[in-house]
């Protein structure tokens, strides 16, 4: 028997899922550009922050610094790639549903959307030595908001305000982990890229008197190289049971930009839309610089090895140091807290329900954004990780990953409130490759 065939088999299996998955990934990135997200405080700082974990990860509330295993890619610590044993494809897709609502009115607005979450490949490069690495593509930030304001003023009957915009931003990063049986450290490297783009309209409505509409509008892309590091360390407490301990911290970024601005009065036409009166300030290819916050984040977990983990970490990011364009914003430094676990009742049962690996987890925190008062936010999860059958030809195995999250963000004291509702589903592909050649 020549087993020779059964790597190439395999990896042939691999990298046809893999291209698949990547169609299927920018498939969903172009569809997100038509996604009907409306979040007004998107408008501030970078826009909404998507979760920085895998699905995994999520379901355990966020909890990511401690934690690592043969198979996962955790890339908010990569630290945890010294730890891969098998080539591992993974994907993420969310389905977000959110629920604005409005305090002085009791108003209720309802946005739902869809879009890829990640992509990656992590590589065992050294089983023996403890050395793997990750490729990878994620959004970090969202930016999609379309708000109608109206109000009256003295001498005129009423204004309308009208708040759009769209953008955010991604990284494409690679990354490498290494160390010792206990000790392991790891950093990613990458790009950073994205845009922001926002307009802002007044319409005056009067009897009498006809007053202009205005268009204000700011677009800008960004870009540059970012770092970020980590660290794992295993205490052996017993044969079977281990306390992990893990670091994590990402660098301030200088990202460069470019930004047009325009300044005008329109009129508003049923077949071309806004036709442009008369410019009254435009401004093209303006250079300068968006700083990105550092972050930094600790954390601790308990675990007996094949049956249970329960963990805890905090983590900080030192939003007052954002800037566009020398300007700061409506940001503050931000923290979290985050509890999490799982649990699989027997992994080597004949049920399969046995197998089956349970997640739940618990964050709360202040979120980076700040309008006239803080915003508390909190969220709550759980999940399940669904093992699909080992291929004994090939070698591959997969999971299916699923996280359910229900958020808040807000409380009776700020004008607006957001409730999130979100359902992520990952996508884990193991394959053993690297065979050495032997024959029978």
């Amino acid at each position: 028997m020549l087993l020779v065939s059964t790597t190439t088999n395999c990896k042939k299996a691999s990298l046809s899922f893999f291209r698949y998955f990547l169609s299927f990934f920018l498939l969903l990135s172009s569809q997100y550009l038509k996604a009907q997200e409306n979040s007004p405080f998107s408008r501030y700082g970078f826009g909404n922050l998507v979760p920085g974990q895998n699905v995994v990860n999520r379901a355990m509330g966020g909890l990511s610094a401690p934690y690592y295993d043969i198979q996962s890619v955790n890339f908010v610590n990569p630290a945890s790639y010294a730890r891969l044993k098998v080539t591992t494809f993974d994907v993420g897709v969310d389905y977000d549903s959110r629920t604005l609502k409005v305090e002085s009115t009791a108003s209720r607005f309802k946005s739902a959307y869809m879009i890829p979450s990640y992509l990656q490949l992590g590589l065992p490069l050294s089983q023996k030595k403890n050395w793997g690495m990750n490729i990878g593509l994620r959004p970090v930030t969202r930016i999609n908001y379309d708000v109608l304001r109206s109000t009256r003023l003295a001498g005129i009957d009423s204004v309308s305000y009208l708040f759009k915009g769209n953008g955010g931003s991604y990284q494409a990063f690679a990354g490498m982990g290494f160390g010792s049986k206990s000790l392991s450290v790891g950093f990613n490297v990458g790009y950073m890229f994205g845009s922001k783009e926002y307009a802002t309209q007044v319409v005056f409505r009067n009897d009498t008197v006809l007053y202009n509409k205005s268009n204000s509008t700011d677009s800008t892309r960004f870009g540059g190289l970012f770092a970020n590091v980590g660290l794992q360390y295993t205490v052996q407490l017993s044969k079977t049971t281990h306390l992990k301990i893990g670091a994590t911290g990402n660098f301030k970024n200088s990202l460069n930009a470019t930004r047009d601005i325009s300044r005008e009065t329109f009129e508003a036409s049923a077949s071309s839309g806004i036709v442009v009166v008369d410019s009254v300030y435009r401004k093209t290819g303006e250079k300068g610089k968006i700083i990105y916050p550092a972050s930094f984040g600790f954390g601790v977990m308990y675990e007996k090895a094949d049956k249970w983990s329960i963990g805890a970490e905090y983590s900080t990011s030192k939003w007052e140091d954002y800037r566009y364009y020398n300007q700061a914003d409506s940001v503050q430094n931000s923290w979290a807290i985050r509890l999490g676990g799982q649990f699989v009742p027997d992994v080597n049962g004949k049920n399969y329900w046995a197998k089956v690996v349970y997640r739940f987890g618990f964050y709360a925190g202040p979120d980076y954004i700040r309008v006239g008062s803080k915003l508390p936010q909190y969220g709550i999860t759980a999940g399940f990780g669904f093992p699909v059958r080992r291929n004994a030809y090939t070698n591959q195995y997969t999971v299916i990953n699923t996280s359910f999250e229900y958020g808040s963000r807000g409380n009776k004291s700020n004008a607006v409130r957001e409730s999130l509702f979100r359902v992520s589903v990952g996508l884990t592909l193991s394959d053993i490759w690297f065979i050495k050649r032997k024959y029978d």
